[in-house]
């Protein structure tokens, strides 16, 4: 009787610290909410609606600038007045759990909405409102217990008094949460929420005519040609086989991305055993320029996506210890295949594949030897031979020649009407194509149609498909040798125009997934609300940060990564060899630029984030170690909370990896 009364006592106290909790939390919430919607407001609509506020043109800064302030107000009342019995010095903790516990919050409160469209078929405000206010409801709950269990709960000290089975619980996850342990699970977790909402906002994957057409040759609906890469038709079949859907194929590259980052975040948080830094490497895939092709189906994407693979694989061979010769080998093999695939997913990926290969064997074996290169060599040249030639044989596909769009595009810019008859005569083309080289030539020069003549200019015979071009391209390729060196100033000034225009009036930020041909592939259409939100999310930063999508900005920075020797943190021969990649895969679009497309760069943008997140990770564990040596080694465990030991090497060992004394005898 007296433990029943004794319990009774403290669960009776428990209850009324937490309603009294539960109320002061209330209050901050709605004041923060209030908050948000009137900052908001007033910076787009400004003191009346006919002045307009001083962010009317840039939403997305706004909606930026609102929430932050409701989050300080929600940090303040929380800490200062909620949970002001818990009060202890703020650290790096504290904030980066406050930020991540918001940040799922918004996802909580958007997932019921969803649910209700797309899975219950529900579509009326009511039902929205509903939904969103489950959401709502959700996600204050998560607010709740987290900030009293994470956020707002100094170290060493219980906030209520629990039976002893639940502490044990506690003590042991409370352990396992300070020895770092539970921290690359919960960046896993992380991930896969961010890759769900993602492949929820693209749902079912956004397709360009180019997707269009490989989904047809997916589906059987018609032959596949090489004109676009037959072994994405290939895995497109393979997953609608296995599954019955044709989204799985945005599902996976979502997938695929999302588990890079959280294998470089892994990577990251054991290296300098901060969680802070490493949720900034998982941050990458939600910045605009690299959201924003996401969830869109391009071989563009496929390619950026198997690099960054490439290097997570490479990243974690690298921090092998000594010995492993087999998961050494098999990590070889499986960074080969992301490459390979890379290869046979773009035909002018190889200048940036060739740096991330040297990368991934220096990562395997920093000093390889001649035998290592060769073998690792022999195995990426057999490995994409051998799946060219599977690929080939599984789909068959239509020769089209696409190549004969390049010196289709030269010739008709570089001669004029008058000199390209003749000169496709002298190359044995028939009448009927000098008669259409000389109109394309002629409608290019009165529309100033800078490239992609084929679709733009050329009076196509349709009724031959992609194999019109294909079946002339020994003419075009003829005309080219023999015009182009004699006309090579006009060549030269053509390329730099249009190279030019790559670099600096790069198009297509966003693609928002319309299609002519989504109705006749039974495809279910994207998600308005959603696909509106991301739209103004990247379309603003488009207004406000515009090199972010600019060609120019990332070829800067791919030049300064290959060209700087020393950078701070472990990762300068890893920023070098990105930087090579990036710049090469852009060089290599001089002679070949169709068009001004943002997604030519994709693979630069994403590399080039990944690389200045590495510079920053490293810089600020720099600061950590120099800090915490200065503090002694009490304090550092202290601000550390016992977590994995930052690990940055300095300035002489930057270049090598954690295993390379003891691997450079074997």
């Amino acid at each position: 009787m007296l433990q029943l009364t004794a319990l009774s006592r403290v669960v009776s106290e428990w209850v009324r610290k937490i309603w009294r909790e539960v109320a002061a939390f209330g209050v901050v919430g709605a004041v923060a909410f209030v908050v948000e919607t009137a900052s908001f407001n007033l910076l787009i609509l400004g003191a009346s609606s006919a002045d307009g506020g001083i962010m009317g043109t840039s939403p997305v800064l706004a909606s930026v600038v609102a929430t932050l302030l409701a989050m300080t107000v929600s940090w303040f009342g929380n800490r200062y007045w909620t949970y002001r019995d818990r009060r202890g010095a703020v650290d790096r903790r504290e904030v980066a759990w406050f930020v991540a516990i918001n940040l799922a919050g918004m996802a909580v409160t958007a997932v019921p909405v969803f649910a209700s469209r797309e899975l219950l078929g529900t579509g009326s405000p009511l039902s929205d409102n509903a939904a969103r206010l489950f959401g709502w409801s959700a996600a204050t709950v998560l607010r709740f217990v987290a900030y009293r269990t994470l956020v707002f709960t100094p170290a060493g000290k219980d906030p209520a008094h629990v039976p002893a089975t639940v502490s044990r619980w506690t003590t042991a996850l409370d352990g396992a949460w300070r020895r770092g342990t539970l921290w690359p699970w919960c960046l896993g977790a992380v991930a896969a929420l961010c890759a769900l909402a993602v492949n929820t906002v693209f749902h079912p994957g956004y397709l360009s005519e180019d997707s269009a057409d490989q989904l047809q040759q997916a589906l059987d609906e018609r032959p596949v040609t090489d004109w676009h890469p037959p072994v994405m038709a290939l895995l497109w079949r393979i997953l609608i086989h296995a599954t019955g859907a044709i989204s799985a194929m945005a599902a996976l590259q979502s997938a695929v991305l999302w588990a890079s980052l959280w294998v470089l975040a892994r990577l990251v948080w054991k290296r300098t055993g901060s969680r802070g830094l490493s949720l900034v490497m998982l941050a990458v895939g939600l910045a605009p320029h690299v959201l924003t092709f996401t969830g869109v189906v391009w071989k563009d994407v496929h390619m950026a996506y198997a690099l960054l693979a490439t290097v997570a694989v490479a990243l974690t061979a690298r921090e092998l210890p000594p010995g492993r010769t087999a998961s050494r080998w098999a990590l070889l093999v499986l960074g080969v295949l992301f490459l390979a695939y890379a290869v046979l997913v773009r035909k002018n990926g190889l200048p940036a594949v060739i740096p991330v290969f040297v990368l991934l064997v220096l990562a395997v074996w920093p000093s390889p030897g001649r035998r290592r290169w060769l073998a690792a060599s022999g195995i990426l040249v057999a490995m994409t031979a051998l799946c060219s030639v599977g690929v080939s044989q599984a789909t068959d596909p239509v020769a089209t020649r696409q190549y004969a769009q390049i010196p289709l595009d030269d010739l008709t810019h570089v001669l004029t009407p008058a000199q390209i008859g003749p000169a496709a005569e002298e190359a044995g083309a028939s009448a009927d194509f000098r008669a259409r080289l000389v109109t394309a030539t002629a409608v290019c020069a009165r529309r100033q149609v800078p490239a992609d003549v084929y679709f733009n200019c050329y009076p196509r015979d349709r009724s031959l498909g992609a194999t019109e071009l294909g079946r002339n391209a020994g003419v075009l390729t003829r005309m080219w040798t023999r015009q182009i060196p004699v006309h090579w100033q006009g060549y030269v000034a053509y390329r730099a125009r249009v190279f030019s225009k790559l670099l600096f009036q790069g198009n297509l930020p966003f693609f928002d997934g319309t299609s002519t041909k989504l109705a006749a592939l039974r495809s279910a259409p994207v998600n308005q609300t959603l696909e509106f939100t991301v739209r103004n999310y990247v379309t603003g930063f488009v207004h406000d940060v515009p090199m972010l999508f600019q060609g120019w900005f990332w070829f800067a920075v791919s030049l300064v990564f290959a060209l700087r020797r020393r950078w701070a943190g472990p990762y300068a021969r890893e920023l070098r060899l990105l930087g090579a990649s990036s710049a090469l895969y852009i060089l290599a679009y001089f002679p070949t630029a169709p068009q001004s497309n943002f997604r030519y760069v994709y693979w630069p943008a994403l590399a080039g984030t990944i690389g200045l997140a590495a510079v920053l990770i490293g810089h600020l564990a720099r600061r950590r170690a120099a800090v915490d040596g200065a503090a002694g080694p009490a304090d550092a465990r202290a601000r550390a909370g016992t977590a994995p030991p930052a690990t940055a090497l300095p300035a002489e060992a930057e270049d090598a990896g954690p295993h390379e004394d003891a691997t450079v005898a074997g």
